[in-house]
């Protein structure tokens, strides 16, 4: 999204296990059978805000469900349940990053032949590797296709919260490209969320046009602009950062491919709370929720209902934005509070 974005390098798989404030949660509700957010937390001397998110992720992993009967409350599956549903969980997303690996893998291939090709030189022909030495250089370079996109900018942002410097350089640029009709699609690192800055930053991005969604790793920075140009990080020589100008159609599909992976499973960007509506749901939507209460993945929850993985997330992502709930777990509670489950 941002072309002239500069930040950390990204941080590595957070996998499946469980953190100290999860298990905390999860042994309270097994040990002291109290399935109410704001009595674990008395009990187990942590925030309110630190209990609903480690409730979120237990909901996540399919070791929380809510209640049947409160719904306002929730209640633990078995560990031996649980476990089998972790391990599941974990073989299900070691796949997926196989796969993503495989991408990362066949776009680096392509990557190091044509940098061969070139002998790292800045050979500027059109098919050529061109090595932009400096800030001043990739900014420039950054600016430029900024003005002469026409299309769409895919990127990858793979640095946590955001230099205010760069975001507000960035802020024209993108501002009028998009007014232009270009389409911006960005992955961030779930982790921006926690950084007031940055999100001020995406939903302002978001509210112009942009698409944005989350994921929790990302393999490198990376701009691929109207499917012909891509810039992808560089070595350091003599102190100074590089980045590499690729016009090779084979590698900038290639990268196109891998965006596109990485595309297909990571979370849109949180929508702003909203009034419960009146509507209520379609019986297609009503199956997703019943299923997503019973702690289905999407995949299993894709599969039962015949569509793709990206268009049940898309569902969810709209029942959520619907019912003002800012989690999957609010989503559950408030849509049996509404009778829509």
């Amino acid at each position: 999204m941002t072309l002239g974005d500069e930040g950390a390098e990204p941080w590595g798989d957070k996998g499946v296990a469980l953190d100290a404030d999860a298990l905390a949660v999860y042994r309270a509700v097994l040990l002291h059978r109290e399935g109410d957010p704001a009595a674990l937390a008395a009990i187990l001397g942590m925030s309110d805000r630190r209990v609903r998110a480690a409730c979120d992720r237990l909901t996540e992993l399919a070791l929380l469900r809510p209640s049947r009967d409160r719904p306002d409350l929730i209640r633990a599956v078995s560990p031996d349940l649980g476990l089998e549903l972790m391990l599941q969980r974990e073989q299900q997303e070691l796949l997926l990053r196989q796969e993503r690996l495989a991408q990362t893998r066949s776009a680096l291939r392509l990557l190091a032949t044509e940098y061969a090709a070139a002998g790292g030189s800045a050979d500027r022909s059109p098919d050529a590797v061109e090595v932009l030495r400096g800030m001043d250089e990739i900014r420039t370079h950054l600016e430029s296709l900024a003005g002469r996109c026409t299309r769409e900018v895919l990127s990858f942002q793979p640095g946590g919260a955001l230099p205010t410097e760069a975001l507000e350089a960035s802020r024209p640029l993108n501002e009028q490209a998009m007014v232009r009709g270009v389409r911006f699609r960005t992955i961030y690192l779930q982790s921006i969320t926690t950084d007031r800055v940055t999100t001020q930053y995406v939903r302002w991005a978001r509210e112009l046009g942009g698409d944005i969604r989350l994921a929790p790793t990302l393999p490198m920075r990376l701009l691929v602009v109207d499917h012909e140009v891509a810039v992808i990080p560089g070595e350091t020589r003599a102190g100074l950062p590089t980045a590499l100008l690729l016009r090779s159609a084979p590698v900038v599909r290639a990268l196109h491919a891998l965006f596109e992976a990485y595309w297909k499973d990571a979370e849109p960007f949180g929508t702003e709370p909203r009034e419960a509506p009146s509507v209520g749901p379609t019986a297609q939507e009503r199956a997703v929720l019943r299923l997503l209460a019973d702690g289905c993945k999407d995949e299993t929850v894709a599969r039962a209902l015949g569509i793709s993985v990206r268009t049940e997330r898309r569902m969810v992502a709209e029942l959520t934005a619907r019912l003002g709930a800012s989690s999957r777990f609010e989503l559950a509670v408030k849509a049996t509070r509404s009778g829509w489950v």
